[in-house]
């Protein structure tokens, strides 16, 4: 009886202990590792606190939230606008860990004017997600309070007291938006080190009038501080109804925005890329980052790799044509 007692405890620990064994052998096994939280690493070809560095920040906890088990970092590489990071990005694996934020026009700008097509080539667009409009205002303090057909008339009167228009630097959808509309508004062009500086020439009365981003924007027209003229887009921005489109203050039909979206090296497994382009559609239908989109300035709006990339083809064209006749990095006025 002894023997037998002995020989069960010790069958009954082999199972407790072989039960043991495969908890933990499952426990590792292949879809435990598929649950253990994926590091990506989004690139910022910005500095710290700048505008390109906040909306990174503030869009990566909705990619977290929507991309399962990602945990995310942002990288700041500043440099050469945005050249820096985006080289970076080429160098890296392409497995999908890490992305770049990306900003077009100014990134295609920026490779335009320093012979860097091949580094276009070798990125893939994933989807953009945020559309940023350009919008023309003057400061208020200057402005006659007859609303904004009347202030875009004393802009474009002849020989009316014109002073100069203010943009951000070249290469971004403002300043491109502005040196297109020379014909229909013929003002000396200043480019301002960046867009906040344009705004507070507008703000002060130093610029007659300046074409910004509507996220630089929009804090100065919600409290008075400028008056919204135009907005280069095909329909009116709905929180800021009163201000007119292009097209109906009477200006060329100009539809160029910003857009801000995701790039990877290419090589990066379709897989990993539709799992992205799943998320990236889950974030842009999310009420709130719709509200936080509202309060920013901006829209959300997915435009996936199918459309984006030829787009982004065709406008690379278009600014590469433009840069031969005519340089955005020349002086103006």
């Amino acid at each position: 009886m002894v023997g037998a007692v002995a020989a069960s405890r010790v069958t009954r620990r082999r199972i407790a202990f072989g039960a043991a064994g495969a908890a933990v052998a499952a426990a590792g096994a292949g879809p435990a590792l598929a649950r253990r939280p994926t590091a990506l690493t989004l690139l910022v070809g910005a500095g710290p606190g700048s505008p390109a560095d906040r909306w990174a920040r503030g869009f990566a906890p909705f990619l977290e939230r929507h991309w399962p088990r990602s945990g995310i970092a942002l990288r700041n590489l500043p440099g050469e606008g945005g050249l820096v990071a985006a080289r970076a990005l080429l160098d890296s694996p392409p497995d999908g860990r890490t992305l770049g934020v990306v900003s077009v026009p100014a990134l295609i700008a920026r490779c335009i004017e320093r012979a860097e097509a091949p580094l276009l080539s070798g990125l893939d667009f994933v989807a953009s997600v945020a559309e940023e409009a350009v919008v023309l205002v003057a400061g208020a303090a200057a402005a006659s309070g007859g609303g904004p057909a009347a202030e875009l008339a004393a802009l474009r009167a002849p020989g009316a007291r014109r002073g100069l228009l203010g943009t951000p630097p070249p290469g971004g959808a403002a300043q491109l938006v502005a040196a297109m509309l020379s014909a229909a508004l013929p003002l000396p062009r200043l480019a301002f080190p960046s867009a906040a500086a344009a705004r507070s020439a507008a703000v002060a009365g130093n610029v007659a009038a300046a074409m910004l981003p509507l996220p630089d924007a929009i804090i100065g027209l919600r409290e008075g501080k400028l008056v919204g003229l135009a907005i280069a887009s095909e329909r009116r921005y709905p929180p800021l109804e009163e201000i007119p489109t292009f097209a109906e203050a009477g200006l060329p039909p100009l539809r160029l925005a910003d857009h801000r979206g995701l790039a990877a090296p290419r090589g990066v497994p379709e897989a990993r890329l539709a799992a992205l382009d799943a998320a990236l559609r889950a974030v842009v239908a999310d009420p709130e980052f719709a509200s936080q989109a509202e309060s920013g300035g901006y829209e959300p709006r997915y435009i996936p790799r199918a459309e984006w990339a030829p787009a982004l083809a065709g406008l690379t064209d278009t600014l590469r044509r433009r840069w031969q006749r005519e340089p955005w990095t020349a002086p103006e006025g």
